[in-house]
């Protein structure tokens, strides 16, 4: 998905289980999306609205920032609707891009700030279902993504990364199992992730995972990490990049 949106669970592989549960019962979820939610305004206020509106997010090239502000106003819209058919495919974020295409921002935010109320107040209740979790890790890569054009970062560490990578990272050990390749485990700060007997390892940082959990680095990227083999025998990391990633890789390496 060149969009990369990751509004909705798309397949078992990334629908929330027993244990995503579990780790999220200790995480305020409707706190976490109504705060980046308030930086993301922020940070199109402060970089200028008519300057910034037509510019391509170069992690979601098929949108320019407007148009990533109409998915994330129209995924709330189509929450309060219940319109969550072919979620979160082309043709569901493409509807809400072209339905508000000539929706000012500065009416896009106002509407959205107004309109995510509903959307926390699920959040806060815990009545938010399977839509939960996605939606505040999309929010959440959404607002990196503007950080990155902007060349404003931000906190790359904090409550959100200590929620986020146990979930994106709890599930490498069960891929890599499957595709028949040696044990890995992800070592970051946050824990290590994967195989206890992994005979190859890859160390990052929190914020680096999430990023290319969310398909913004290139397999070209992810193969220049720190890398490492329990024998000191050499790795092909290509074998293992697209079993870090919920979504699609970038075409082209991406740099924050």
């Amino acid at each position: 998905m060149e969009h990369r949106a990751l509004a909705c669970p798309s397949s078992a592989s990334s629908a929330p289980n027993s244990t995503d549960t579990d780790l999220s019962e200790d995480f305020d979820l409707a706190g976490a999306y109504a705060s980046a939610r308030s930086r993301i305004c922020g940070l199109v206020s402060t970089a200028g609205i008519d300057t910034v509106a037509n510019r391509i997010v170069p992690a979601t090239p098929a949108w320019t920032v407007h148009q990533l502000l109409a998915h994330l106003r129209g995924e709330v819209v189509d929450i309060m609707d219940n319109n969550l058919e072919g979620a979160p495919g082309d043709e569901w974020t493409a509807r809400q891009v072209a339905r508000f295409a000539s929706t000012p921002i500065e009416v896009l935010i106002h509407e959205w700030t107004h309109d995510s109320t509903f959307v926390e107040a699920l959040l806060r209740a815990g009545t938010a279902g399977v839509f939960a979790i996605p939606c505040v890790m999309d929010i959440h890569a959404h607002e990196q993504d503007l950080r990155g054009l902007f060349g404003m970062p931000g906190e790359r560490t904090g409550a959100f990364y200590e929620w986020a990578v146990p979930l994106l990272g709890g599930r490498i050990a069960e891929r890599v199992a499957k595709s028949g390749l040696a044990p890995m485990a992800l070592v970051t700060p946050l824990g290590r992730f994967g195989a206890d007997d992994a005979s190859v390892t890859l160390h990052v940082d929190g914020w680096e995972y999430t990023r290319i959990a969310f398909g913004r680095r290139s397999v070209a990227q992810i193969c220049r990490l720190d890398w490492r083999s329990a024998d000191g025998s050499t790795v092909d990391p290509a074998l293992y990049a697209r079993l870090l990633m919920r979504f699609s890789p970038a075409t082209v390496d991406l740099v924050e």
